[in-house]
């Protein structure tokens, strides 16, 4: 989702809202004040409102310095992270970087366990890997913070090779819990880290 467009096309946006209060009645009003206290965008059809996205932080200590990767089409737009020079990152505490609500905690045969926060207006993040069996420090339904600690880098899941990393997404649904068909480009606070094959081998996490 391009956030500049709501720069671009205010009034658009303006008149998609009314339009659709309208259309509903009652209802509708309720909706469109909902979305405009959240602040909203336009997606990049053109025909859906979104929320805009939170300024996301990175889901580690203030002032740690991590390696962020990217790989094939299939992985990205998801990140893998390690510890700045990859010198072991296993047990290393995972934050969620917004406030948020954990939305469920899981056991998956590839991801291992799994974590999944909302953080309003459609927006969730995902964790896979973790250390730790999943529920160990946060349950379904419990409010969290920007720094609460949610659990630990591991290596869990086939999928992981054996390799302790954080397996990391930003996603985006209107309704429901998305899945990884609804990932986003991953932003941490205000910069966008996407790309097939790529690396960022030293950003510091300001989630402070």
């Amino acid at each position: 989702m391009n956030t500049r467009m709501s720069v671009r096309r205010p009034s658009t946006v303006a008149l998609m809202l009314t339009a659709l209060a309208l259309t509903l009645g009652a209802g509708g009003a309720g909706l469109g004040t909902a979305a405009a206290s959240e602040g909203v965008t336009a997606a990049a059809s053109g025909d859906v409102i979104a929320a805009a996205k939170p300024k996301f932080q990175m889901p580690f200590l203030c002032n740690t310095k991590w390696q962020l990767n990217t790989y094939d089409s299939g992985h990205n737009p998801a990140l893998d992270i390690v510890v700045k020079g990859n010198t072991g990152s296993s047990g290393k505490w995972v934050l969620p970087g917004y406030k948020g609500t954990v939305a469920k905690t899981f056991w998956d045969r590839g991801a291992g366990n799994v974590i999944i926060i909302k953080h309003g207006g459609g927006w969730f993040t995902a964790y896979y890997h973790l250390k730790d069996k999943h529920n160990k420090y946060v349950q379904a339904g419990e409010n969290v913070g920007p720094r609460t600690k949610i659990g630990r880098i591991g290596a869990t899941g086939s999928n992981s090779g054996g390799w302790a990393h954080l397996h990391y997404e930003q996603r985006y649904k209107a309704s429901g819990i998305p899945t990884e068909a609804n990932r986003k480009p991953v932003n941490f606070n205000g910069t966008k880290y996407t790309g097939t094959g790529r690396t960022w081998p030293s950003v510091t996490s300001k989630n402070c």
